[in-house]
């Protein structure tokens, strides 16, 4: 399934800039609409790649009672959801960490296997949340599975308190792990979790950080953790956007890893899954010119996962023995799009489009910001920074850029304001469900990358 990409680029003269300032959204997809509802799409097991995957429970004291037992009880769900052509291993840490299954097959005796292994389980004491991610990346590591997804998936309810508790070292980590192949996603569970590190290390990952404040809900989120690792289609994938003279300025609005390549921005996004697009947006400064000038080209390419029956096909192609085609990676990528900021109609739904993209982007950044103000005890920063996220919904609304339902799907900023101010727990909770989601938008300012022109 080839990537496709989609391209719109918009001025908003209602926010103050100049002619000179324009925004170009770029959308990239494994499969359908870019623009069409995020949906998690589990496939059968011809029809995707398989499944290397590692829980890491974390079998500290905190656990103990109903919250391990649904911890439990979600593994178990996900042992129903693969079969033989996945595996699967179970780690638990808590003092130590420690594979009490796998990583095997999911056929039916390991399946029984596993279940067993289950039922043995039992909460300690400490928390050795590196050593429990250290056993369970190795777990999916040592597997000879080719063009396997690999994917550890931490469920923890605190702070590391034994092994590694450096927040950085613990970074380092999962970064090493993901430039090894290995995805890891955080699930938080309930009031005693290290926020800003389940973030990190999902970001460190390019996974996603889940904050489950009702236990009741942990097995959805799990099972759609593992839906969204059955539905990958493409992973290591850049998306370009190449510059025309005239861009005197470019800057990055989404939270992805950028590094400027002569006039040509690479973003790298990651995986991608099947009817979950990945937007990026950037914020650029021309210089004069045509208002219909030529701002760049677009494209995007990455490494195809292949299914059971790509590889099958492959294998059988005439004129390669043994099967060696079907061992290397598939290169997939996109048209070129050239990049113009649009006179004819289309150009008022591309404002629109890009809008509300825009207005998530400013509204996490000024969250965010405001968050940190807090943390030093500004609170005339916390407001200005509130302030301008609700003026900026206000000018949106009154050109009808974005509708009430967008704002709908954003944080409430009086709610938001008025979360921070309150005693203790209340205003962590707050912080805790915006970091989450903050996260998983992937959405927040990385600051501004200088075009060089090539030596």
């Amino acid at each position: 399934m080839p990537l496709t990409l989609d391209a719109h680029a918009a001025r908003f003269p209602e926010l103050g800039g100049s002619d000179r300032d324009v925004f170009v959204l770029l959308g990239v997809s494994g499969g359908g609409d870019v623009t069409a509802p995020r949906e998690l799409v589990a496939r059968g097991p011809d029809a995707r790649a398989p499944l290397c995957l590692a829980i890491a429970l974390d079998a500290s004291s905190s656990m103990r009672g109903p919250r391990f037992a649904l911890a439990i009880q979600a593994t178990r769900n996900v042992v129903a959801s693969l079969g033989p052509h996945d595996r699967l291993a179970v780690v638990t840490f808590d003092r130590g960490a420690r594979v009490v299954f796998g990583p095997a097959a999911l056929d039916d005796e390991g399946t029984a296997q596993c279940h067993r292994a289950l039922d043995r389980l039992a909460t300690g004491v400490g928390t050795d949340l590196g050593g429990g991610w250290r056993e369970a990346s190795e777990a999916v590591l040592r597997v000879m599975m080719p063009g396997a997804v690999r994917r550890v998936l931490v469920l923890t309810d605190g702070y590391p308190s034994r092994g590694e508790t450096q927040r950085d070292a613990l970074r380092a980590r999962v970064a090493e792990g993901h430039a090894r192949g290995v995805e890891t996603s955080m699930v938080g569970i309930g009031d005693g979790i290290d926020e800003t590190l389940c973030s990190v290390l999902a970001q460190a990952g390019d996974g996603r950080f889940h904050y489950v404040r009702d236990e009741s809900v942990l097995g959805d989120v799990v099972a759609a953790e593992v839906d969204g690792a059955k539905a990958v289609v493409a992973r290591e994938v850049d998306v370009m956007l190449g510059l025309s003279p005239r861009v005197e300025r470019a800057e990055l609005l989404h939270r992805y890893a950028c590094r400027p390549e002569g006039r040509t921005m690479v973003v790298r996004i990651g995986s991608l899954t099947h009817d979950n697009p990945r937007a990026v947006l950037f914020a650029a400064t021309l210089g004069a010119g045509a208002a219909d000038a030529v701002l760049g080209v677009a494209s995007a390419h990455g490494e195809k996962v292949l299914t059971a029956r790509d590889r099958a096909a492959q294998k059988t192609t005439p004129g390669f023995a043994l099967g060696a085609q079907g061992d290397g990676p598939v290169s997939v990528e996109t048209e070129k799009l050239m990049l113009t900021i649009p006179a004819h109609e289309g150009y008022v739904e591309s404002r629109r489009i890009v809008a509300r993209e825009l207005l998530v982007q400013r509204t996490l950044a000024e969250v965010r910001s405001a968050w940190d103000a807090l943390d030093v005890g500004d609170r005339e920063a916390v407001a200005r920074r509130l302030d301008r996220a609700r003026t900026l919904r206000r000018i949106f609304l009154e050109h009808e850029l974005v509708t009430p339902h967008t704002l709908a799907n954003l944080p409430d900023v009086d709610v938001v304001q008025e979360a921070m101010f309150l005693a203790g727990g209340a205003s962590r909770e707050a912080r805790r469900r915006f970091t989450s989601w903050a996260h998983n938008t992937q959405v927040s300012f990385v600051g501004v990358l200088p075009v060089k022109d090539p030596k």
